[in-house]
């Protein structure tokens, strides 16, 4: 089994999750402004609460991205920082593949398109199969203009994300074949444990100088 430390922070609730031999804690920032300064108190909550040592981990993971430009530098630069300190591994994962899984699981599919707002006027999107928990990326994740998401040649798929409420009318016509829509579901930390776990165990960790956010967008044209 395996000790991780969850950071995830993409969208507007923020969270961290404390995963020790298979039991998640978790505690949420429900309040987008405040994810700063209450992510490493709420961290040495969780690891007071397990008893356990931040450098007795076996990784720090973030969600990295696509999603809120603040927020995703927020989570990187804490998982960089907590690795330079430990000398930890980071895990980076996808926080669209990590809503993915969750919806996935609760839903019982194996097919799923997440669309996220981007704001702007555009989404972030990607179409995962998902197999024992972890989901595979169908083409790749994308940013663009709501209308040009298309619908998965799948016959039975859940849509995901809050794209399908800041666009409804937009994407509508996909959204109308999905077996169901999940419209207000967001990536949270514990979702990025099975993936983080899988990526782990494969080997692929990262040095903090390596642990970047994934944006889509370049960085200059983001705006809150």
């Amino acid at each position: 089994m395996t000790r991780l430390l969850a950071i995830e922070t993409s969208s507007t609730v923020g969270s961290v999750a404390l995963a020790v031999d298979g039991d998640v804690r978790e505690a949420t920032i429900p309040v987008p402004r405040e994810q700063t300064a209450r992510i490493l108190p709420l961290i040495e909550q969780l690891l007071g609460e397990a008893g356990i040592e931040l450098g007795s981990l076996d990784a720090v993971v973030f969600g990295r991205g696509p999603g809120s430009f603040t927020g995703l530098r927020v989570a990187a630069a804490i998982a960089q920082g907590l690795a330079l300190a430990t000398g930890l591994p980071i895990v980076a994962v996808s926080s669209l593949a990590a809503l993915a899984g969750r919806a996935a699981a609760a839903e019982r599919a194996a097919d799923v398109l997440v669309c996220i707002d981007a704001r702007m006027g555009e989404v972030y999107s990607a179409y995962y199969r998902v197999a024992v928990r972890v989901p595979e990326l169908v083409g790749a994740e994308t940013i663009g203009a709501p209308e040009a998401v298309t619908a998965p040649a799948a016959d039975d798929w859940l849509a995901v994300g809050d794209g399908f409420a800041a666009h409804g009318a937009a994407l509508e016509r996909v959204a109308a074949c999905a077996r169901a829509v999940l419209a207000d579901a967001s990536a949270r930390a514990r979702d990025l444990v099975p993936l983080a776990e899988h990526e782990l165990a494969a080997g692929r960790t990262l040095e903090p100088e390596q642990a970047l956010p994934v944006y889509l967008r370049e960085a200059s044209a983001w705006h809150r």
